[in-house]
């Protein structure tokens, strides 16, 4: 081979080289996830894994009460990680596959750190005083209740959304939709799934989602059944957190988490009803596709 040859061959290799340093450096298209390094990933499953032995550490070394909140905090925390290393943003547990936050989920997570995090405490409570079968610890039929509402509308929210995948809005409402939120209608529609708005990736998702309608003709304006969940939802979980608290600071058997009230329950079921209700409406004028 002439040196010419060698030359050009060289060149051609360290042009390819260029190129491929230049789309591994580039950033990735908007709208995709940004895969999480591996050396930064078993970072994080190694936090990951040590967060729940320190929600135990939490609840056996602060005192009563305390103890309830740091294993809460630490909770939290838990699913930060556990959203940063999957989706490469710690509210990752909240955003739904349309890349919006979900107030659905906002609240089964809501509701999750609560009671598991209170029954925990609990137990660790009764182990410390040396009560017999220490992970008995009774919880009251109304919570059941609260928690089977909790779930339903977190697994009925995508299956009542699901029939307007196949749909189609009206070109006018998009048309609409898109002089309200400053888009064209070219974007939305390229976004949408079916009759429901959908943003472009998951560094789109904002708090406000939890908030707006879910289709593309009402995404604009703020859905009331969202907005009365959750208020009810952070009545009700913030009140039984405080009583959960109060419960583990007077001490004493522990025998069971504190009861909710049958009147709140009934709030709760009723907002939950309204917000599944809500999403059985067409507001896109939208047909089958």
């Amino acid at each position: 081979m002439s040196h010419d040859s060698e030359a050009s061959a060289s060149t051609g290799v360290s042009a390819v080289a260029a190129v491929q340093s230049e789309v591994r450096l580039a950033p990735p298209e908007t709208g995709a996830v940004t895969p999480v390094p591996l050396p930064q990933n078993q970072r994080l499953m190694m936090l990951t894994t040590a967060l729940p032995l320190l929600s135990l550490a939490a609840a056996w070394f602060v005192a009563p009460g305390w103890g309830y909140i740091a294993t809460s905090l630490v909770l939290l925390a838990f699913i930060a990680v556990l959203g940063q290393s999957i989706t490469g943003t710690p509210f990752g547990v909240l955003i739904s596959e349309r890349n919006s936050m979900s107030l659905s989920r906002f609240q089964a997570v809501t509701w999750t750190v609560v009671v598991v995090s209170g029954y925990l405490a609990m137990v660790i409570a009764r182990v410390k005083t040396g009560t017999p079968n220490a992970v008995d610890v009774a919880i009251p039929q109304e919570l059941w209740w609260a928690m089977g509402i909790s779930s339903t509308s977190l697994l009925g929210t995508p299956l009542l959304l699901s029939g307007k995948r196949s749909k189609t809005p009206d070109a006018k409402v998009v048309d609409a939709t898109a002089a309200q939120l400053a888009e064209t209608s070219d974007e939305i529609n390229a976004q949408r799934q079916g009759a429901l708005y959908a943003n472009k990736g998951i560094q789109d998702a904002r708090i406000s989602d939890m908030f707006q309608g879910d289709e593309v003709g009402n995404t604009a304006q703020i859905d009331i059944a969202k907005v009365q969940m959750f208020f009810f939802t952070a009545i009700a979980s913030v009140s039984y957190f405080v009583d959960i608290a109060m419960s583990l600071r007077r001490g004493g058997s522990l025998t069971s988490l504190p009861e909710l009230s049958e009147g709140l329950v009934a709030l709760l079921a009723i907002s939950h009803g309204g917000y599944l209700v809500s999403k059985t409406t067409d507001h896109s004028n939208s047909k089958p596709s």
